[in-house]
């Protein structure tokens, strides 16, 4: 078994007995290597489990451990075949809490050649637990195309030479049918065309409109030749060791979800809120940061609008009673009686409001061909509104691109699509992702894409106007944002409001909730579940395992694994000279709320004020040996600094 856990040697020497397999595992890793055809199952034991508990924790470790280059001192690249592919859960997963049924996807990204930590929701994560598994780890490259098929104990790769070419919507009807299974008794996420293709910034996506988006995953995948990783519902059980103590903790969950002031909104109306409460912060992207006043009347942007204007079938995720995740009716025009993905916030963004579209059920519909064409609705909004830019500014001809693309033009955005996903004419370029574009075409183009330097693109956000969403997602190791979403920061501490334009406030603030994201995305719930208070988080953890699982234990947790992602980060020589913004990324808003504000004059002093915070070295880029032995991290100290540690 190749060795996962962060538990020092010298503390496994001197326990006499393992304690018992803790409640709310499966207890089983499922390993396959692509290479070789092979399958096969991989107990984990407790320690292993407390130190990683699941999903991003496990996966980073797997990543620090077993993508290494021969000697340690260089890690493989995303298309190596010894990348790891991680499709993790976590302890809660398959059990009565809310948004349970979490994938993380776990691996090198195509778009930063660096570590990333990227989930989705759906069914998978449930599927996988009644399998008896509580992570796959994938290694290798198939000849051909295959998929994996998961069915509680018999695990093949199959050929999916007939899946080939197809999106990921028909790829999922493809294999219903295949294999007579309906609803969500099968749980699917495929790659698209656009994995296939090898477009940097594919996604993988699952469950008909679920997409774990970042950094390029889908590509790995297609590198990999897996088109789809296919799981009916098995029949194992699930323990938890307080079964009355996992119920009343789902049922504050729940409580605090429906009533909170922070979390109402999205138990009413998931993430359709977005687009109205970003505008009035001037957080709202709109045609490619060129603006912040909307040029759409705001009140036909009101959750209850957006809402009403479609009809619906329900599609929410197991064991949630959430009101997102809906399926959509398209009701009149060019795409009448297409069934739909609602878009989250980020789909009207990145399909409407970055590109300049206002016809909302465009809009809706362009979101899922996105979505099954497989790559990130937020890149894809970056590249489609920096190309409308370009040709409105004569930077890109209307013969070099083939056809004329204004803004608002969603049939020819779709058309964009198309060429993106099947690298045909200048989509081979855009297809490397919004920074390889705009280095290629340079001079005036490239001043006006927005990306990080380390080659991944932003939420679908105006972070001009959200400071802390910039410096998360420019320092973290993941491609995109790392620390977290600032909700009930008094449980750690910190102060309920802060000035959003003072860079050492916001460096405070962003240090101070570092972790969290990562313990949630840890457990196998969704990231909407994880607006709770970590203490209820906390208590459900430790009623299913066992555990007397503090607040405190879980942002270690969270930080430890923030520690081993950036470890492998430097590895993949992604330094410090690559936490920065791209020149419009980082600009000044000249308009709407946060005009004026320049966080460029700020950047240096705030990222020196984090540096300080995390307890990193600002050269470097390392955890300090302090802040690593603080973490219980002592071997990473010693990998990282030698004898200095």
């Amino acid at each position: 078994m190749t060795p996962i856990s962060a538990a020092a040697p010298e503390a496994r020497k001197t326990t006499k007995a393992a304690p018992a397999l803790p409640g709310g595992y499966a207890g089983r890793l499922l390993r396959v290597d692509l290479t070789k055809g092979k399958c096969w199952a991989e107990p984990w034991g407790p320690y292993d489990m407390r130190e990683t508990l699941g999903g991003a924790g496990l996966g980073a470790m797997i990543l620090y451990r077993e993508t290494a280059t021969k000697g340690g001192k260089a890690n493989v690249s995303w298309d190596h075949p010894d990348n790891r592919l991680v499709l993790a859960t976590g302890p809660l997963a398959g059990l009565p809490v809310w948004g349970t049924g979490a994938l993380t996807v776990v691996t090198i990204g195509a778009q930063t050649n660096g570590p990333t930590s990227t989930q989705a929701n759906g069914f998978f994560g449930t599927n996988l637990k009644y399998s008896g598994y509580d992570a796959i780890v994938i290694q290798g490259q198939a000849k051909d195309w295959v998929y994996l098929y998961i069915n509680d104990d018999v695990v093949e790769v199959r050929d999916a030479r007939f899946l080939a070419g197809k999106d990921t919507w028909e790829t999922q009807d493809a294999l219903n049918a295949t294999l007579g299974l309906s609803g969500h008794q099968l749980s699917v996420y495929s790659i698209g065309v656009a994995g296939e293709k090898l477009v940097r910034f594919a996604a993988i996506q699952g469950d008909y409109g679920h997409v774990a988006s970042k950094n390029g995953c889908g590509a790995v995948m297609g590198k990999k030749k897996l088109k789809a990783v296919a799981i009916v519902r098995g029949t194992k059980g699930l323990k938890a060791a307080d079964s009355r103590g996992v119920m009343q903790a789902a049922d504050d969950i729940a409580y605090d979800l429906k009533t909170d002031p922070s979390a109402k909104s999205l138990y009413l109306w998931g993430t359709l809120p977005g687009v109205v409460n970003l505008s009035k912060l001037g957080a709202l992207p709109i045609k490619n940061y060129t603006t912040n006043v909307p040029y759409d009347d705001l009140a036909n942007w009101e959750a209850p609008k957006l809402r009403e204007g479609f009809d619906h079938r329900g599609h929410q995720c197991n064991a949630c009673g959430m009101h997102h995740c809906h399926m959509q009716v398209i009701r009149s025009g060019r795409h009448k009686g297409a069934v739909v993905d609602e878009p989250e916030y980020e789909g009207w963004s990145g399909a409407g409001w970055t590109i300049g579209a206002t016809d909302q059920e465009g809009v809706s519909w362009l979101n899922t061909e996105v979505d099954r064409a497989c790559v990130d609705v937020n890149e894809f909004g970056w590249v489609c509104g920096w190309v409308m830019e370009c040709q409105e500014r004569g930077w890109i001809t209307k013969e070099r691109l083939g056809f004329q693309l204004k803004w608002g033009d969603i049939e020819g955005a779709a058309r964009l699509l198309g060429m993106i996903t099947r690298r045909e004419g200048l989509g081979d370029i855009l297809a490397e992702g919004m920074k390889g574009a705009a280095e290629r075409l340079g001079g005036p183009a490239k001043d006006a894409a927005i990306y990080t330097m380390q080659g991944s693109a932003p939420r679908g956000h105006d972070h001009r106007a959200r400071w802390e969403e910039m410096l998360d997602t420019c320092t973290g190791s993941t491609g995109t944002l790392e620390s977290g979403v600032p909700v009930h920061v008094a449980e750690l501490g910190l102060p309920t409001r802060i000035n959003p334009f003072n860079g050492e406030e916001v460096a405070m603030l962003v240090a101070g909730i570092r972790g969290r994201r990562h313990f949630e995305d840890s457990l196998g719930i969704c990231i909407f579940t994880g607006r709770t208070r970590l203490e209820n988080l906390c208590r459900a953890l430790g009623a299913a395992t066992g555990w007397n699982y503090t607040l405190g234990e879980g942002m270690r947790l969270g930080r430890r694994t923030a520690a081993i992602l950036r470890a492998v980060r430097l590895r993949c020589g992604i330094g410090t000279d690559k936490e920065r913004p791209s020149a419009r990324y980082g600009s000044t808003p000249t308009d709407g709320p946060a005009k004026g504000q320049a966080v460029a004059e700020q950047w240096e002093r705030m990222v020196d004020a984090w540096y300080a915070k995390v307890g990193y070295d600002r050269k470097t880029g390392k955890p300090l040996p302090k802040t690593l032995k603080d973490l219980g991290l002592d071997w990473l100290a010693r990998d990282l600094w030698g004898k200095k540690a």
